[in-house]
């Protein structure tokens, strides 16, 4: 059992799982978060999780992705063809990307030896539409079949941080959207990599339909049966329109980029 279940296990109140990227991003970092610098990277890092104390520490990938596609270069080699799943080949591919993750997952996982650590990332089919935008590309909407090609190519990125001390990988679906039986189908490679590693993985979709085995917790609006689900905060629960959903394993929240760092707190606070 890893920390990521250890914390599930626990009793008292539920865990909180935070994506403060954007939040914390403007209020510690003036909207510019140094990813390519670690030491400057987990400076931040640690000022939000001091301000805000979840219970995992998280490593979102796409936003770094965003941030190293703005290397001229690399965008270059994911327009270079254009075919749907090029960008994506060229971008997984890109060494100086891997080894950016792999020295940002070390420190990370050096500066919260107790916590679980995260590394959070589109779906496969979400990847194909994302690299797509990244590289300045208009595709039709991707397939099940573009996901199983994508898949692969995430699979063999993932092996890079085998030794990185990863104790949770948590996939999402592009907002709204519910994963279909081919589109689960095509997450197989990723749930293989993720049971070598001991990893467990999530997925994060808008569905209410089983999923079927391979996942080791959920975040969506429906529940399965010897399944951990987190229950997602809603947007207006920041600015006190909305209540926290009662049940479910653990809490998972993106706090918005203008919410009032006083409202913040307190509705924090007010979890319990």
């Amino acid at each position: 059992m890893g920390l990521f279940r250890d914390l599930l296990a626990r009793e008292g109140r539920r865990p909180r799982w935070l994506d403060h990227t954007d939040y914390c991003g403007r209020l510690l970092a003036a909207g510019a978060i140094p990813w390519d610098d670690v030491s400057r990277f987990i400076d931040w890092h640690r000022k939000a999780q001091g301000l805000l104390r979840p219970d995992v520490a998280a490593l979102p990938l796409a936003p770094l992705i965003a941030a190293a596609a703005r290397r001229p270069d690399l965008t270059e080699a994911m327009a270079a063809r254009r075919r749907p799943l090029y960008p994506v080949k060229a971008l997984l591919a890109d060494e100086p990307l891997r080894d950016r993750v792999r020295g940002l997952l070390a420190a990370l996982r050096a500066t919260y030896p107790t916590l679980p650590l995260a590394l959070t990332l589109p779906a496969p089919r979400a990847l194909v539409a994302f690299a797509a935008g990244l590289a300045g590309l208009a595709i039709e909407p991707p397939t099940a079949e573009d996901a199983d090609g994508a898949a692969l190519y995430l699979a063999d990125f993932l092996r890079s941080f085998g030794d990185s001390g990863i104790d949770a990988l948590l996939l999402e679906e592009m907002p709204g959207v519910a994963m279909t039986a081919p589109l689960l189908a095509a997450c197989r490679p990723v749930i293989n990599i993720a049971g070598h590693y001991r990893w467990d993985v999530g997925l994060r979709h808008a569905g209410t339909a089983p999923v079927g085995p391979g996942f080791d917790f959920l975040i969506a609006p429906g529940s399965e049966a010897g399944v951990p689900s987190g229950l997602v905060l809603p947007p207006g629960y920041w600015a006190g329109q909305d209540e926290a959903p009662e049940g479910g394993a653990f809490i998972f929240a993106a706090i918005p980029a203008d919410a009032a760092p006083e409202a913040v707190l307190g509705r924090l606070a007010a979890l319990g």
